[in-house]
């Protein structure tokens, strides 16, 4: 028998990820992320929101690959309208950048920012994926822009 271990060559270590958040936010758990983060709550309101997940694919994964599946996602959600996207280099490291609007049955309009790297490691890459959500209200009152600083506040490396 041949014992395989985590980390090791074969299957490296997650990549190590940071984000800034505003002093009154906390630390929140998720399931099926590596890392969340929320505004203060209020009673009877959608808490602001970052998510971060990591996705493992092979070594040829592409920023554009995974920027054009976010596209696809948010164009198919209900009375989806897309606000915009870019794209930064940040530490050597390019971030993809995309934002939407979408109805939710719950909340009513949310607005949700995407914000992509992919961080390669020998044979595997990593598609660090940090996703923020606010109300259109919320948006508006600026905590949209709360949100993009926290994203471009990320840094990923192997």
């Amino acid at each position: 028998m041949t014992a395989l271990t985590f980390p090791s060559d074969a299957f490296p270590a997650l990549p190590t990820i940071a984000i800034d958040v505003p002093d009154d936010w906390a630390a929140i758990t998720v399931p099926g992320t590596i890392m969340a983060a929320a505004a203060p709550e209020t009673p009877g309101e959608f808490r602001p929101n970052v998510v971060v997940s990591v996705t493992r694919f092979g070594a040829d994964y592409s920023l554009d690959v995974a920027a054009n599946a976010v596209i696809e996602k948010f164009a198919g959600l209900e009375q989806a309208h897309e606000i915009g996207r870019d794209r930064v280099t940040v530490g050597g490291l390019e971030w993809a950048h995309i934002e939407s609007t979408f109805l939710d049955p719950r909340a009513g309009t949310l607005v949700q920012a995407a914000h992509l790297a992919v961080v390669v490691n020998g044979q595997v890459a990593d598609l660090v994926q940090i996703t923020g959500s606010v109300t259109g209200t919320q948006a508006k009152a600026g905590v949209l822009d709360t949100l993009r600083t926290i994203q471009r506040s990320a840094t990923a490396h192997a």
